[in-house]
């Protein structure tokens, strides 16, 4: 979310109209596959009249993306812009199509994959997504932990600690020559996020990941299921779908409710 607004930003304050066309067909792009996804949605996992928590869930989801489109183009959000909403669109809709296939392979809404036919490629197939997740967690965590999205000040103790080892390089002399002066100059810069909420980041995380493997605690030996599969997992991540919309719908409202404080 934060590079499409960049994006859309640097984009619509060029003056060369290539780049307007190219976020107005970026958007359009994002939006036809957040439909295309919708309707694909329906049709696997909505087959028939039964299957009333996955009509839903997918109605609720496509509800939460018009509310988040309208609200864009409502005069006083002042914070709306049609390239990040449609980023929020489309990731809303992938969220709510990974809580559907995370669904148990039992469940009769929920079409036979190939992998589920085939014994033979289930085990395969969930080391290579147990590892993809891995990593993706890892990314995630580190990419939040060295942000300062929360606007936190630096620790101090960090701060001191370099301030200390600067004073200490500069009693030792440490300034030679001019390669020298630009590494004490790095090394003795402030801190620009916080320790503790690096770690915190880092500590949540390593739960997630644990949950995942163990099917947020659902999961026996023997059991076949993939990993992230369960109803554990389907509201988890269903839950993320709200809790995304939520946040991108007070981005967009927060200021024209408190038009005194800064956002």
């Amino acid at each position: 979310l934060d590079v499409a607004f960049r994006w859309s930003k640097n984009g619509g304050s060029r003056e060369h109209g290539g780049w307007i066309a190219g976020l107005v067909a970026s958007t359009c792009a994002m939006y036809a596959c957040a439909i295309a996804l919708f309707v694909r949605m329906y049709e696997w996992y909505a087959p028939s009249r039964d299957c009333h928590r996955n009509t839903a869930m997918i109605t609720s989801a496509a509800a939460l993306c018009v509310v988040i489109t309208l609200t864009t183009f409502h005069p006083r959000a002042r914070e709306g812009c049609l390239l990040p909403s449609a980023v929020v669109t489309l990731y809303c809709a992938y969220l709510c199509y990974s809580a559907l296939s995370s669904e148990p392979s039992t469940y009769t809404c929920r079409p036979e994959s190939i992998i589920d036919a085939n014994e033979a490629l289930r085990k395969p197939a969930n080391t290579v997504a147990t590892v993809f997740t891995l990593i993706s967690v890892i990314y995630a965590a580190v990419r939040a932990g060295e942000s300062n999205f929360w606007n936190m000040d630096p620790d101090e103790s960090a701060t001191e600690l370099a301030e200390t080892l600067r004073d200490d390089d500069e009693e030792l002399g440490a300034d030679s020559d001019e390669d020298e002066d630009d590494g004490d100059n790095a090394r003795g810069a402030p801190i620009k996020y916080s320790y503790s909420f690096f770690h915190t980041i880092f500590a949540l995380a390593a739960m997630y990941t644990a949950m995942l493997l163990t099917g947020w605690g659902t999961r026996h030996k023997d059991d076949s299921e993939a990993v992230g599969s369960g109803w554990a997992s389907v509201a988890v991540k269903f839950g993320s779908v709200w809790v995304t919309g939520g946040m991108y719908l007070w981005a967009l409202i927060a200021p024209a409710l408190f038009p005194d404080r800064e956002f």
